[in-house]
């Protein structure tokens, strides 16, 4: 990416901390300056040509068409180099919704004997990421300490702990209001969830001290060659939370593991050229399966892919309420809660330039041990999306994208489908690049147009058009 480099005069209130001098102090400041950012517009033909909702999961899909929501973040690092076998690297950035977006980290090299320490708040595991989809399998977010790159051999070894907790995720915060109003000492409420409950002082303590309730993860990684194996524990005590099952409050899974092995291959399965691809392989119990394998808790862990009584999209009339939001939804895992994941994706480009990105996806839950109510038995998701890019001239290129995806759960099943076609103006240095889309898709029975299983109101097919603005740098 692009670097900004600005020289900067060292003030010595550092160097006198560390009980130097700054004549003594070798020190060259570099900063870098990254961002990112989408920004578009889409209407639906179904809706008169009004303000498109999401029409389906983009990381089962395809992001091309889909994304309605806008994004950005800036991320700017402080370099220093002090003495020969030293680097200070300083990370602040944020992104575009709240200030608990902040992130701010401190890198230190040659502190150990290889490898680097870093504290602060930040993502672990950025790169492991479905560029067409938007699909994080790993998010490892949160507060935390630890160690990268350290060298063993011929390997390496990453280590950390992170603490994360409903506080970050934006959409908790309204629960609050909820539990103080509505979930009194012998109170009984309705509130959207279709049942009533009746609260002792103990439940309500108990419901009330869950919303500031942490998660500590440990993590473990390590890559030999194209092999990358990682393990994470959880800990979550005192996971209380309302329970469909039996209309009561319930204590969730306090603690949890997932293991996630990422096989990177510079050929697409085999067939060399300008290609590359992934095999990942993902497992977890407890607080690891749902929607938390291969992450912490996360704004963007709750609405991934995942277990499908864990909700699946907000802001639905009919899986929005308490028991369908997956920002509250997330911890509610049982101990012997069990899912897999497994993720095949890369991408072939030919000698004329044109190519070809598929991803096929798919995560089987078991629920654990409910025998009866929503959370009871199993579920399962499969996809498939392909990204073809054909290029018409200098700076300008056709992509188009097909998506599927089918959900199952306990016997019944739902589908959705998309075909987009995006005209492209493109524009890129190699490191940093810029996009401007117009797009146009094809929602066949698209969730937004009605009631899925309604005959009242069954849903109908969509076109979906748009405006998209995209860089990165």
């Amino acid at each position: 990416m692009n670097k900004c480099r600005l020289s900067m005069v060292a003030t010595g209130v550092s160097a006198v901390l560390l009980g130097m001098t700054t004549a003594n102090a070798d020190i060259i400041d570099d900063v870098e300056f990254h961002g990112y950012f989408r920004a578009g517009y889409f209407v639906s033909q179904e809706n008169d040509f009004k303000k498109a909702d999401i029409g389906g999961q983009k990381e089962l899909l395809g992001r091309l068409g889909l994304e309605s929501d806008n994004d950005g973040n800036l991320t700017f690092t402080t370099i220093s180099n002090i003495g020969e076998d030293k680097q200070l690297r300083i990370n602040v950035g944020i992104g575009d919704t709240e200030f608990d977006d902040l992130i701010g980290f401190i890198e230190m090299d040659g502190i150990l004997r290889t490898g680097t320490l870093w504290g602060g708040k930040r993502k672990l595991g950025e790169q492991n990421y479905i560029f067409m989809t938007d699909f994080f399998y790993t998010d490892l977010d949160g507060l935390g300490v630890g160690v990268e790159d350290y060298e063993w051999g011929e390997s390496l070894i990453d280590i950390a702990y992170i603490v994360s907790d409903r506080n970050i995720s934006e959409g908790y915060d309204k629960y609050e209001d909820f539990v103080d109003a509505a979930l009194q000492p012998g109170t009984s409420v309705d509130a959207n969830l279709n049942s009533n409950f009746i609260f002792s002082d103990a439940d309500y303590a108990r419901i009330k001290d869950n919303q500031n309730n942490p998660m500590h993860t440990f993590h473990l990684s390590y890559t030999l060659g194209a092999l990358t194996l990682q393990g994470n524990y959880k800990y979550m005590p005192d996971n209380w939370g309302l329970s469909a099952e039996n209309n009561q409050i319930k204590e969730w899974a306090d603690t949890g593991y997932d293991v996630t092995a990422i096989y990177h291959m510079l050929d697409f399965f085999g067939l060399e050229g300008n290609a590359f691809s992934y095999a990942i392989l993902q497992a977890g119990r407890g607080l690891g399966s749902g929607n938390l394998l291969g992450g912490t808790i996360t704004d963007y862990a709750a609405l991934r892919p995942g277990s499908l009584t864990q909700g699946y999209k907000v802001n639905d009339k009919n899986y929005g309420s308490f028991y369908g939001d997956p920002y509250y939804l997330i911890t509610h895992r049982e101990e012997d809660a069990t899912s897999v994941r497994a993720l095949l994706w890369g991408g072939y480009t030919m000698n004329n330039g044109i190519g070809f990105f598929p991803s096929l996806q798919a995560q089987y839950n078991d629920e654990g041990t409910n025998d009866i109510g929503p959370d009871a038995g199993y579920n399962y998701w499969v996809s498939a999306m392909m990204r073809n890019i054909f290029p018409v001239e200098d700076n300008f290129i056709v992509q188009t994208e097909v998506g599927y995806y089918e959900n199952v759960q306990n016997g019944g099943h739902w589908h959705q489908s998309k075909f987009t076609v995006a005209p492209t103006f493109v524009l890129s240095d190699g490191l940093s690049t810029a996009e401007i889309r117009f797009m146009a898709t094809y929602l066949p029975q698209s969730w937004t147009t009605g009631e899925r299983g309604s005959n009242d109101t069954p849903l109908k097919d969509d076109f979906v058009f748009g405006i998209q603005a995209d860089a990165y740098w």
